[in-house]
């Protein structure tokens, strides 16, 4: 677990606002911006991967197969 002192009446005042505001605990209130930084964090690496395979595939340094063609691949695989 992990513990957070907070020294500063600003920050102490926005924390009460906003649990306030949504209803829920301070605790609860920096869980969720926690959460949703990290969220945040994953997709923006997920949306980085995927503009680098783009770029890969417009200069043709990967090449694309059909889906039908790997589901085919992925069924000869698996029988015997």
């Amino acid at each position: 677990m992990i513990s957070i002192e907070i020294n500063n009446q600003t920050v102490e005042s926005f924390l009460n606002e906003q649990s306030a505001k949504y209803n829920t605990s301070a605790k609860e209130y920096l869980i969720n911006l926690v959460m949703a930084e990290l969220e945040y964090s994953k997709a923006k690496k997920d949306m980085e991967a995927l503009e680098s395979e783009i770029k890969q595939i417009n200069s043709a340094d990967l090449k694309l197969e059909k889906a039908d063609i790997l589901l085919d691949e992925n069924n000869n695989v698996f029988k015997d």
